[in-house]
């Protein structure tokens, strides 16, 4: 049921910890200034914070469509559904794809209005639209990770186990940690019976970074505090649809001792920037620092700095 808040509950999770390292400005806006942003009464700052939040550039929105319709054909093969072709998971990406053009180019006034229902691309509202090239890149990588999809361990696992357990798919957990309410995506979180193990998959549409291994330390944690499993019985996989490779962990309790104290760091630090921290009520936007890098051309809420 829907409360109205003056301020968002404060919680935590890997993007706004992401966030608040990149820029303390972008996570004002990204997590307080857009707060009510929807209402139709709310200040223009608010709802103008709102809707430059829900932006997404062609990458960014590559990889969230691509992720819904992997968790479509996963949720598809365990209900006994039909399966897509790999051309056909193409087709349903591109019609996604096609939509968000559409609705950038021909539906702004729409979009001005309801941002979560229409949707803008970052390179649409800032730039000139979409080169050639950057449409061609999209093609190629939407290409590459439909095929490598079908490849991969992880799907060739689910239709070939004779018994397998499923957990989760593509389901938005939470677990508190220090008081804290954490938040998690699982893309896929299964049971290899013969092999008595969990299996965590998150799969990555971009390039390798060392922070995926972080990130999956995350996962674990909450499995273990959530669901009781041992840290042992966990193996971590990273599927790299870009490439076709998988990168498989088991995480030591070292690890995920000291994925828990980077939360803990990070909250501590969040909540430094809070006035009346029982309220989540942040400090005047004055005291959000500006961090100037190369990634301010890319930020959703450029504009805003732009004044």
């Amino acid at each position: 049921m829907y409360v109205y808040r003056d301020y968002p509950e404060f919680s935590w999770s890997n993007s706004r910890h992401k966030t608040f390292l990149e820029c303390t400005r972008k996570y004002y806006h990204q997590y307080y200034e857009s707060h009510n942003g929807w209402e139709y009464e709310a200040p223009e700052e608010n709802k103008a914070a709102y809707r430059l939040k829900n932006i997404k550039n062609i990458p960014i929105l590559l990889g969230d469509v691509i992720h819904k319709v992997i968790d479509q054909q996963l949720k598809n093969f365990l209900n006994g559904k039909i399966l897509f072709t790999e051309s056909e998971m193409v087709d349903l990406v591109t019609h996604h794809l096609n939509k968000a053009y559409l609705d950038s180019t021909k539906q702004r006034a729409q979009w001005f209005r309801m941002p979560k229902r229409y949707q803008m691309l970052h390179e649409i509202y800032y730039g000139k639209g979409l080169s050639p090239d950057e449409i061609s890149s999209a093609k190629t990588k939407l290409r590459l990770c439909a095929a490598n999809f079908f490849r991969s361990k992880t799907y060739q696992d689910i239709l070939n186990k004779l018994e397998m357990h499923v957990l989760h798919s593509e389901d938005f957990q939470t677990f508190e940690v220090n008081g804290v309410d954490v938040f998690v995506v699982l893309d896929f979180v299964y049971k290899d019976v013969s092999q008595q193990k969990w299996v965590v998959v998150d799969w990555k549409t971009g390039k390798e970074s060392e922070e995926d291994r972080k990130q999956l330390a995350l996962y674990a944690l909450f499995l273990a505090q959530k669901q009781g499993i041992s840290i042992e019985d966990i193996v971590l996989r990273n599927e790299y649809l870009l490439t076709g490779k998988n990168q498989e962990y088991q995480l030591t309790q070292f690890e995920i001792d000291s994925a828990q104290s980077l939360m803990n760091e990070s909250i501590y630090h969040m909540l430094g920037y809070l006035e009346n921290p029982a309220k989540n009520k942040p400090l005047h936007i004055d005291q959000f620092e500006k961090n100037s890098s190369n990634k301010c051309q890319r930020c959703n809420f450029k504009e805003k700095c732009e004044v």
